[in-house]
């Protein structure tokens, strides 16, 4: 199941809450039961907002409440906005961060010389190691 990020619930206290992983190209938020994070709140829409992946892997965050919109960062947006790591999106009083998975952060393209590439190699193995022994730490709490 491939996973194309995940969506971090910031308590009020500001400390992270749930994290719900983005496993599906798309995440509809709202009232109804048939969305993926359903919040039962009278204000919130029965479909508030949704986050798709493109067929670049880039998710994408749409509005579809015009009674109590969501915000981007603080912000009202009108046309679905591309999401960066690290965003918060507000749904009336909650919020969430959207996160790229470590490995699909999209990186600056630039030319290497094998020394470069061999470093490269290395950095990721020794990166995937860290995810994965994080990945078994996290699930035994």
């Amino acid at each position: 199941m491939p996973l194309y990020g995940k969506i971090v619930v910031i308590k009020r206290s500001g400390t992270d809450g749930i994290v719900f992983p983005l496993t599906s190209t798309s995440c509809l938020f709202g009232r109804k039961t048939e969305c993926h994070i359903r919040m039962r709140l009278p204000w919130v829409s029965n479909e508030h907002c949704k986050i798709e992946i493109n067929e670049n892997k880039e998710a994408v965050l749409t509005n579809l409440s015009t009674v109590n919109p969501t915000q981007l960062n603080g912000a009202c947006f009108e046309q679905p906005v591309p999401l960066k790591h690290g965003d918060v999106l507000t749904i009336i009083d909650r919020s969430f961060r959207f996160e790229y998975p470590p490995q699909s952060t999209p990186k600056k393209r630039r030319s290497r010389s094998p020394k470069d590439e061999t470093l490269q190699q290395v950095a990721g193995v020794e990166l995937l190691h860290k995810q994965t022994s994080g990945a078994k730490s996290l699930d035994a709490s």
